[in-house]
């Protein structure tokens, strides 16, 4: 819970008038003195806010002000509380004892006909008996502060947090060790984010938020954690990917990271908790508690360019944009959409995969299409790359508008299961993301990640989905080098394939004939056969691990990060965990995720 601060030494008057809002607030502290000649002891204080219409003349808001002030500062009775009094009483108590005069930063009293929305001026000064008040017009502010629930040593911890009217970098932060009953604690950080140490196990966290924008500031607002510190896993695992890690790459190279984090949406399912994930604890797989070990760990990576799959959108928006945006990184999200499901088709069968829960879904404005609460999202470190262009495509969408693929749904459309899968169950999305090189502009980066359709039988679905995004690679890089741009293809994610499957065959080899068994081998997925082309030159970069996906019914290399070999060569491979540190099944204490993530160095040639 928030809870706002004292005013300060400088007492204010803070209006909120957001744009386009028929009211607006006013907030202020109101203080009585122990004794008339005691100006520096307060017997009482209170904070008061006012909600009135923009329209509604100012006197009527003294008013309301006059009442609201005598009711809890001059209307005691001496027969008991001062409820007792009659509104007429308080209305009487109200013009005895309250007087308030507002005055325009010249010094003019405002005439209390004026309505609220010119009343109230910047600068200006309000007097509600002896005390006087400065104006502050939309003042830097706090509207939502919220600590976490899993706070762990060693684990970054921010809080949910909402701004208005005030600039983030500008904000000043204080975090408190409180150990014991005193509220007030030991100050130990002062960023955004706060890693506890050893030192805070046991003990509450508490924040206090300073509002500002450049020189302004507003109320200070504090919470306190509910929960303690707890002692956060040691991951030997990670440890021993770290020594391979010397550091940031130089100007000559890159690094890059492709992960699976497992959406939280994806976790809260019956299906998952009873059958997937049923060997994981619930305190493991709790989101609150898996987050904080996927940005550690991506932090320990110093990856030039991230690339993550299952990315639940409100995770990105609360915790990963803003933390990662600390440590130097740009980024950009591209949800799942397939189009909706027509009442003649049957909906996704709940047991085949808890993508089926339907909360993990909702509708867009534009009826035909339904935006998936996860997708795909790209991190890139600001001091090594520009965005030069986003270049996003939505499968379910283009494959059934876009000219290019029209051979491809053309046949597609001979089989009425791959037909359904493709455009109303599967909302794989490729996400493009086209780079440069801060070092060498002439060196540039068509950065693409994606996330296949789940179903181990729907190889054909992926292999299709497969067929339009390396076309699409295709076009966007003979955009950019038909500018006399030279540009490399670094293409990764969960291709949901393993090695010896047609999707990664595709890949590689640039070809699928017609009468491959994969348009044949499966009655439900059974299609007239089409050939499939590309002209990309792409290798693994990460070879064939023997399983990046590895939970107790699955084990199996599903992941890759593609890469173009004609100006990029591979200069290293981060070794994986071996299976003994894996346990029985992922996710587990150590390991947030079902996936592991792949990391390569990479150089310009």
């Amino acid at each position: 819970m928030a809870t706002l601060h004292d005013m300060s030494d400088k007492q204010t008057v803070w209006i909120r008038h957001a744009e386009d809002d028929i009211r607006l607030q006013a907030t202020f502290t109101y203080w009585k003195y122990l004794t008339p000649d005691d100006k520096t002891t307060i017997s009482k204080q209170r904070l008061f806010t006012l909600n009135r219409l923009i329209d509604e003349p100012v006197g009527e808001t003294f008013k309301r002000l006059k009442v609201n002030v005598a009711k809890h500062f001059y209307c005691q009775t001496k027969g008991g509380p001062r409820s007792r009094k009659t509104v007429e009483e308080i209305n009487t108590d109200a013009a005895n004892h309250v007087t308030v005069r507002l005055f325009d930063n010249t010094g003019l009293e405002i005439n209390s006909s004026i309505p609220n929305s010119n009343a109230w001026v910047q600068g200006g000064k309000l007097e509600i008996n002896e005390h006087h008040y400065y104006i502050e017009i939309n003042p830097p502010a706090v509207k939502e502060l919220e600590m976490p629930v899993n706070m762990l040593s060693g684990y970054f911890v921010r809080p949910k947090l909402s701004l208005e009217f005030a600039d983030l970098n500008d904000c000043v932060f204080s975090w408190y060790r409180i150990n014991g009953s005193s509220s007030e604690g030991i100050l130990v950080g002062e960023e955004e984010v706060y890693t506890p140490t050893i030192s805070d196990v046991g003990c509450q966290l508490k924040l206090v938020v300073l509002p500002k924008l450049k020189h302004r500031c507003g109320q200070s607002v504090e919470a306190v954690s509910k929960a303690y510190v707890t002692e956060g896993p040691k991951r030997d695992y990670l440890s021993e990917r770290k020594q391979h890690i010397s550091g940031w790459t130089s100007s000559q190279g890159f690094r890059v990271v492709t992960y699976n984090v497992l959406a939280d949406v994806y976790t809260e399912s019956e299906v998952s908790r009873t059958k997937l994930f049923s060997h994981c604890p619930a305190s493991f797989i709790d989101y609150g508690y898996r987050k904080l070990l996927i940005a550690q760990e991506l932090l320990e990576y110093k990856a030039d360019i991230i690339c993550l799959q299952e990315l639940d959108k409100k995770h990105y928006d609360n915790y990963y944009q803003p933390v990662l945006s600390r440590y130097g990184y740009e980024s950009s999200i591209l949800l799942k959409k397939h189009q909706k499901v027509p009442p003649n088709v049957v909906a996704e069968d709940e047991e085949s995969d808890c993508s089926g829960n339907k909360d993990t879904e909702s509708e867009n404005s534009d009826e035909q299409f339904v935006t998936v609460k996860e997708g795909s999202a790209i991190f890139f470190n600001k001091a090594k790359f520009r965005e030069i262009g986003r270049h996003n495509l939505s499968i379910a969408e283009s494959i059934d508008s876009d000219v290019l693929f029209a051979d491809i749904m053309k046949q597609a459309r001979t089989s009425n299961s791959i037909t359904e899968k493709l455009l109303y169950h599967s909302g794989s999305s490729l996400q493009v993301t086209v780079l440069e090189s801060v070092d060498d502009p002439t060196h540039r980066l068509c950065l693409c990640t994606i996330h296949l359709y789940f179903h181990p039988m729907a190889e054909a679905v992926r292999l299709i989905q497969t067929a339009v995004s390396l076309r699409h690679i295709q076009r966007i890089k003979g955009l950019y080098e038909s500018q006399n741009h030279k540009v490399s293809t670094v293409f990764c994610g969960d291709f949901n394939s393993s090695p010896d499957r047609q999707t990664v065959q595709l890949i590689l080899n640039r070809f699928i004939d017609q009468s491959d068994k994969v348009f044949s081998q499966d009655d439900v997925y059974k299609m007239f056969g089409l050939e499939l082309r590309h002209t990309l030159q792409f290798s693994s970069a990460s070879g064939f691990p023997q399983f990046t996906n590895y939970v107790p019914a699955f084990k199996e290399c599903i992941d890759y990060i593609f890469y173009e070999t004609e100006h990029i060569c591979v200069e290293f491979v981060v070794p994986m965990p071996s299976e003994a540190q894996l346990g029985g099944g992922l996710p587990n204490e150590n390991f947030p995720s079902d996936h592991i993530p792949l990391i390569c160095d990479f150089s310009w040639k």
